[in-house]
């Protein structure tokens, strides 16, 4: 595929980015390999999408392109943000932001390295050795659901109401502004249970998912929760009395969904921890000025 080809990008607006900047890459001896990833080429972008822009380098160019001139390569419009990631030895990302409101993942690496397993829109490729590993690469990966495991579902609402316990020791200590940080938590716990509950699956630990991959968990969550799922998690926090309220609709959820599970999945719910954490937070409770 030594000859560019763009005929098969979608008629998405950002496109039009990629063309200009890929006709003007191609010009260029060193870059041997052009593609896309992500959602673009999977099918499944819209006009919100990120561009997940590949090329590819021999290894003795790649320093060449951690501080390329993009002025020169994006000519239409401007980079308004700029942050760097490192992949290892061979590859590294350009993680751009564009005056029109772009997103633009400009990912460079080696020859060497195996492309991502992903669907994948190849542009361009001067390499046969490279050309035929992104033939070998381009497929769509298959989500594969996580068992649920009953000793780990349990854990999960023990770190809970030790998590949810220390919302009194930052009341305390007048630390209000520190509480939402751990409501962030519990919103995660919470929707790794409820993904549980109506999926009969796990979806592990949501502080490593990303817009990607958190799309089918909460899309699965609001089929079948919908609209209560937002008034619950979306509980206001603007002063002390609604920071209460939401502490307690956080544990009434878990109260609630815990149970269920723990009768689907036969394992024992932390009830003796549950009564100390709300005994102790109703009398710290009233202390304060309410």
């Amino acid at each position: 595929m030594q000859s560019l080809s763009l005929d098969a990008l979608p008629d998405l607006p950002q496109c039009a980015t990629i063309v200009q900047v890929a006709s003007m890459l191609w010009e260029r001896d060193d870059v041997l390999a052009l593609w896309i990833g992500g959602s673009l080429a999977s099918g499944a972008g819209d006009v919100m999408s990120d561009v997940d822009f590949r090329v590819a380098v021999s290894p003795s160019d790649l320093d060449n392109w951690r501080q390329p001139a993009f002025e020169q390569l994006f000519t239409q419009i401007a980079v308004l943000g700029h942050s760097f990631i490192q992949f290892g030895d061979d590859a590294f990302l350009h993680h751009l932001v564009f005056s029109n409101g772009e997103i633009f993942d400009f990912f460079v690496q080696s020859t060497e390295r195996l492309p991502t397993a992903e669907p994948l829109l190849v542009l361009g490729c001067r390499a046969q050795p490279l050309q035929l590993k992104l033939a070998e690469q381009n497929r769509l990966t298959v989500r594969k659901p996580l068992p649920v495991v009953a000793a780990a579902v349990e854990q999960l609402l023990v770190d809970f109401w030790i998590s949810t316990h220390k919302h009194r020791k930052v009341l305390f200590r007048d630390l209000s502004l520190m509480a939402p940080l751990g409501l962030s938590i519990e919103t995660n716990m919470i929707m790794r249970l409820w993904y549980i509950q109506v999926s009969g699956e796990d979806c592990g630990d949501q502080r490593q998912q990303t817009i990607h991959s958190f799309s089918h968990i909460a899309r699965t969550i609001e089929r079948s929760l919908g609209p209560d799922a937002l008034r619950m998690l979306g509980a206001p926090i603007r002063d002390l009395p609604e920071l209460c309220s939401a502490i307690e609709l956080h544990r009434s959820i878990i109260g609630r969904v815990g149970r269920e599970l723990a009768h689907t999945y036969k394992f024992t719910y932390p009830v003796s921890l549950e009564v100390m954490v709300v005994d102790n937070w109703q009398r710290f409770k009233s202390s304060l000025p309410l």
